[in-house]
């Protein structure tokens, strides 16, 4: 992680956008930390006209009120002044609350300038499964995150995003990139229990630093929720599994994936052309972000066109898969894809092999 110098003003970036961050030294390096891999954070001002993050200042007259209510959390409340693209972090207080505040409305203001830019939101998980990009399709409680996991317990998988992940395809029509975003990990218990055992789990639990975490048992404890769910940072989850994340990937195919009933309806099976627009069409994000769509966001219709129809171009299949067996079902469904995906494993073996041949670049001693 890069150190974050003395001083208050900061600049994000991402590929799509530049924005501004004031705030303590101390929750700037909790941003960073949280921000990485996929939004980067260097000391210094941005340039002129860009959003601007702000927290510990009073909103300037006529900033507008603007509240964000998730399941479980405290509310967190903002002031916005669009004239002057300034967003300021009011409550909770607390470094914590704080760094997680301010990160939700970069992320959001990034987002936005994505969707802008012609990438497309789909509710899905992205992993790099033994070499191959599988971008995994499901609605909430779907068992992404907990075939993830698994997938990267085995050592198979690397997580790009377990979530609402963005793609795009270019226009000379060299496949999908799926890009990741800074965001918590929601986590079924149960499945931590599962992946770690009762007390692994219990001791996992007792580290998880989300101040969200302190009001979620409730969701279970009034039966909103049936497993329970914890919040898992990135890199705690980075850490926690002994991997790296993924900033982004190509995806070679499309797998749509929920939990089975009885071990009877577990398997995997084509999803014919005809089918597939429809059934991509049920997970589309119609906006960039859960909260904040207030920075503007409509795309232009003929880059979501042009990646709508790669999207469905590419292999797509079905996959159920039981739960407390999903350690055996990543076998199960890496063993598939590598039988069925041969071509473009190859494909991906060669760019390697291309990549590892090609001349170093001449190393600079002083």
């Amino acid at each position: 992680m890069t150190s974050i110098q003395t001083g208050h003003r900061y600049t994000v970036r991402s590929r799509f956008t530049t924005t501004g961050l004031t705030c303590s030294p101390q929750v700037a390096e909790y941003v960073d930390r949280l921000a990485r891999p996929y939004l980067t954070l260097t000391p210094g001002p941005c340039d002129s006209g860009a959003w601007q993050v702000v927290a510990d200042a009073e909103p300037a007259a006529g900033a507008v009120p603007e509240a964000v209510t998730a399941q479980g959390e405290v509310t967190v409340h903002y002031a916005v002044d669009h004239p002057r693209t300034t967003l300021w972090h009011l409550s909770p207080r607390g470094e914590a609350w704080t760094a997680q505040s301010l990160l939700r409305a970069t992320r959001a203001i990034h987002r936005s300038a994505a969707s802008r830019q012609g990438m497309l939101f789909l509710h899905a998980g992205l992993v790099r499964l033994d070499g191959l990009g599988i971008a995994l399709v499901g609605g909430s409680r779907a068992g992404k995150t907990s075939f993830i996991m698994a997938s990267v317990l085995r050592g198979a998988g690397v997580m790009v995003c377990n979530d609402d992940v963005s793609l795009s395809a270019p226009p000379d029509g060299n496949g999908v990139l799926g890009a990741g975003w800074p965001r918590s990990i929601s986590v079924r218990l149960d499945t931590l229990d599962l992946l770690f055992g009762r007390e692994g789990a219990r001791t996992l639990l007792s580290s998880l630093t989300h101040p969200a975490n302190r009001t979620l048992a409730s969701l279970r404890e009034s039966g909103v929720e049936e497993h329970g769910t914890a919040l898992i940072y990135p890199w705690e989850y980075a850490d926690l599994l002994g991997t790296d994340i993924g900033r982004s990937a190509g995806v070679d195919a499309i797998v749509h994936l929920s939990l089975a009933d009885a071990p009877a309806e577990r398997g995997v099976a084509p999803v014919p052309p005809s089918e597939r627009a429809a059934l991509l069409e049920r997970h589309v994000l119609g906006l960039p972000n859960k909260h904040l769509n207030i920075f503007g966001h409509e795309g232009d219709a003929t880059d979501l066109r042009r990646t709508r129809d790669a999207l469905t171009a590419l292999p797509t299949f079905r996959f159920r898969y039981v739960f407390s067996d999903v350690t055996r079902e990543v076998e199960h469904l890496a063993g598939h894809l590598r039988e069925h995906l041969r071509d473009r494993l190859a494909g991906h073996v060669r760019d390697r092999i291309t990549d590892r041949a090609a001349p170093a670049a001449p190393v600079s001693r002083r």
